[in-house]
């Protein structure tokens, strides 16, 4: 039973991969039946895809030459008077602190200059090396000493956590620095998307009506398909024995394991997987108390030959389980929208109204949680055509609903705040403004900003000089009798933090008297 189960929901997930990526409504066709829809809409979406993903992997060859990033913190004055309440110290001075970060992939190491910035004023900087083959980590903050602090991360390593994430630092270093070697070309992609896409459409049964639907109205015609549990046995198999002998599939394995030496045999695992999953299969075909459920799913198409609407429901013996119902209907430039998404016995709902003007659209929303309203959504300047290529442009404002019938809901203490979204992404660049607002007055915002930079040069590791081993007790006692917070200092004063300030945070967080840092104690 419980396979049976495991069965019904792994064919649900993947139809649904399917069919929801093709629920774009740019996707216009005339079609005949369910079949006709889903596959013309999945050449669209593979089409776009691929192009899309041929764009950024063209553009991550430049990015592995040099990439920056900043993260920004403003604040504003009534988030320095609310800050105030909180802070150990008087924060007047405090208008804005922001990292950044300069990064570069090169001969199979990383190498990067990330910089502390306070009230535009830099006050420090961290110099960084990675060698994924030897797992050192090679760090020196230049205002501090001149010597280099080395890491290994293999002596780290006390717990599976933490080793799982070493493996995927020193993985994600050497797929960067081989991206072009190590992804699939885009014509593969947009093959693979289309020869397993139709495998999962193919067996799905149709049938057609016509119906109204959305808070807009619009004719539409509704098409309808099912997938039983036997179907579905059978489209598992046959996905699992073309993926067994795809050559596509093998070569991009191939080019994962010459990249990642320690990955052992990329393909052989994938062949024993996908055994032991046929084999599950085969011992399911002949399970009769299999054959009790199905799912159906429904695409409703404008007489435009839109795609606006779509649902996944499963049925079985205890009734009619659905999964996701997604409708888009539009009259002239309106448009109504509804997404529920059902998990278990909650119910996740996302319904408006809006306008679409020259590809902009603009839209009021309302986010709920078992038909309870949760929070306000408005978009603003949303760029449909810019979205097709994958940049995101628009605005947004969250503002949250308190739950009237419950006085100590969790969500209650945020109905005060507002958070407002400005997103901008172009094929070279992207930033993301987040602000929080209380009563009309922004508190504060959070910035990130990501693309090309400058790089850095890597030098070679193995001979760097002032090396100073962090498991070595004489290397560090070395280190520290090297540090010089002198000038360390003198960029926080430049920068404008108070000279209290200053001993606060050199003292470890103490502000009495006693614990001050002396001038002896830190030349």
């Amino acid at each position: 039973m419980k396979r049976k189960k495991w069965l019904q929901k792994t064919a649900v997930l993947c139809t649904a991969m399917v069919l929801s990526a093709t629920s774009i409504p740019s996707a216009t066709f005339a079609a005949d039946s369910y079949a006709d829809i889903e596959k013309s809409a999945l050449a669209k979406i593979a089409s776009e895809f691929a192009a899309s993903y041929a764009t950024s992997l063209e553009q991550s060859q430049d990015l592995v030459s040099g990439i920056k990033g900043d993260i920004t913190v403003n604040i504003e004055d009534s988030g320095r008077s609310l800050l105030g309440f909180v802070a150990p110290f008087d924060v007047s001075w405090l208008n804005n602190a922001s990292v950044t970060i300069n990064s570069s992939f090169k001969d199979n190491k990383e190498g990067g200059s990330m910089a502390l910035l306070v009230n535009d004023s830099q006050v420090c900087t961290l110099d960084f090396y990675f060698d994924p083959d030897t797992e050192d980590m090679y760090m020196k903050v230049p205002e501090l000493s001149d010597k280099y602090m080395k890491v290994n991360l293999k002596e780290t390593e006390d717990d599976e956590t933490l080793e799982a994430s070493t493996e995927g630092l020193s993985d994600s270093v050497k797929l960067l620095n081989n991206m072009t070697e190590a992804m699939p070309e885009a014509s593969v992609v947009e093959s693979l998307l289309n020869k397993y896409g139709t495998i999962l459409i193919d067996n799905v049964k149709s049938t057609s009506d016509t119906l109204t639907a959305g808070d807009v109205s619009q004719d539409c015609t509704v098409y309808e398909g099912t997938l039983d549990s036997e179907a579905a046995i059978r489209t598992l198999t046959a996905v699992l024995e073309t993926s067994k002998s795809d050559k596509e599939i093998e070569a991009i394995l191939e080019k994962w394991s010459a990249v990642l030496p320690d990955s052992q045999d990329l393909n052989a695992q994938f062949q024993e997987a996908v055994d032991s999953g046929l084999n599950a299969l085969k011992e399911d075909s002949s399970d009769e108390a299999s054959q009790d459920g199905y799912f159906s799913s429904k695409t409703w198409v404008g007489e435009d030959g839109e795609i606006i609407g779509r649902s996944l429901t499963m049925h079985d013996a205890s009734g009619d389980t659905p999964v996701f119902t997604w409708q888009m209907p539009k009259s002239d430039s309106s448009y109504g929208y509804l997404l529920e998404i059902y998990a278990e016995d909650e119910v996740y709902a996302l319904s408006g109204n809006g306008t679409i003007e020259n590809d902009i659209l603009n839209g009021s929303y309302q986010f709920s949680m078992n038909d309870e309203p949760a929070a306000n959504i408005e978009v603003k300047d949303y760029d449909t055509a810019e979205a097709k290529k994958g940049n995101i442009n628009g605005s947004y404002s969250i503002s949250f609903v308190a739950d009237e019938s419950d006085d100590s809901s969790d969500v209650s203490p945020l109905t005060n705040f507002s958070l407002d979204a400005d997103i901008a992404s172009t094929a070279e660049s992207g930033s993301v403004k987040l602000g929080i607002v209380s009563a009309g007055a922004t508190l504060g915002s959070v910035s990130f900003v990501s693309g090309k930079g400058d790089g850095v040069d890597i030098p070679d590791l193995a001979s760097l000089k002032d090396v100073c081993d962090v498991s070595n007790d004489d290397d560090m006692t070395d280190y520290v009798s090297s540090m010089d917070f002198t000038k360390l200092m003198d960029n926080l004063t430049a920068a404008g933090v108070p000279d209290e300030v200053i001993t606060y945070i050199l003292s470890g967080g103490s502000s009495d008297t006693d614990t001050e840092i002396d001038d002896e104690s830190i030349n």
